[in-house]
């Protein structure tokens, strides 16, 4: 198991997520899962996190529910994490 989820809450972001996803893909310290709550999007958002799960190139885990806005994406998130530390980085936005 990972030690750190990064969580992302988003809500038709497909557009950007791409920003957060190179970002992490080009970390050195690879020990996190980032966990991906899909506050209920009708773009290609799931289309475009499944083709990087296919990818294989960081851990990925996906949860879509219907709208519950950004506070119930973050309860989604709590209710989901696994590990010992999180962070939430927002769908506009990536690590340095």
């Amino acid at each position: 198991m990972k030690s750190i989820t990064v969580f992302t809450p988003t809500f038709n972001r497909a557009y950007c997520l791409h920003q957060i996803y190179d970002s992490l893909v080009y970390q050195t310290n690879q020990d996190f899962t980032w966990l991906i709550i899909d506050d209920g999007s009708t773009d290609n958002t799931k289309q475009l996190v499944d083709s990087w799960k296919s990818e294989n190139k960081i851990s990925i885990e996906y949860i879509f529910q219907e709208n519950k806005g950004m506070h119930g994406g973050h309860n989604t998130a709590y209710d989901n994490i696994k590990t010992e530390l999180n962070v939430c980085i927002d769908s506009d936005d990536f690590m340095t």
